[in-house]
């Protein structure tokens, strides 16, 4: 049964402040200039953030209180569109995506090593356990950050 290590916990966590540092002192245009017309901006990167730790918010409670819950996908490309992510303020979502991350790590640090074989069924993914659903979102952060970057190269 794999548990997270408290490293990987704290890279969880610090994601946040990562992206914080990566985009310290970038202009607002900078901030919503798009590699291609198709990709996001780093603004746009941010604005997701929060609206996806939403998702592993109520996830990784829902695996805890109840038994086997249908954990439901996530329409990115559709949140993206339809709640404009362009014209939000993304210190207000980089604030927010900071506590979700604070909250969660908190959560997930007192957890008995048993509660980690706790299941959910994934709409898109089947059975995940709420190891997999961290290390899914550990990544996620990752990959964003690598993004943030790979854009902040391209300025």
């Amino acid at each position: 049964m794999p548990i997270p290590t408290t490293e990987q916990i704290a890279a969880y966590e610090t994601i946040p402040a990562k992206i914080e540092v990566s985009i310290k002192g970038l202009s607002d245009k900078q901030l919503l200039q798009r590699p291609t017309p198709e990709d996001w901006s780093i603004h746009e990167v941010i604005l997701h953030l929060p609206d996806s730790e939403t998702f592993v918010y109520e996830r990784l409670r829902r695996v805890l209180a109840e038994e086997r819950p249908t954990l439901h996908a996530f329409a990115e490309s559709l949140w993206a569109q339809n709640l404009e992510y362009r014209h939000q303020e993304y210190r207000l979502a980089l604030a927010l995506f900071k506590a979700q991350r604070e909250a969660n790590a908190a959560l997930l640090r007192q957890l008995p090593a048993e509660a980690w074989q706790r299941t959910g069924m994934h709409t898109e993914n089947g059975e995940m356990s709420l190891y997999d659903i961290f290390t899914t979102y550990l990544r996620h952060g990752e990959v964003h950050f690598r993004q943030i970057e790979q854009i902040k190269e391209q300025l």
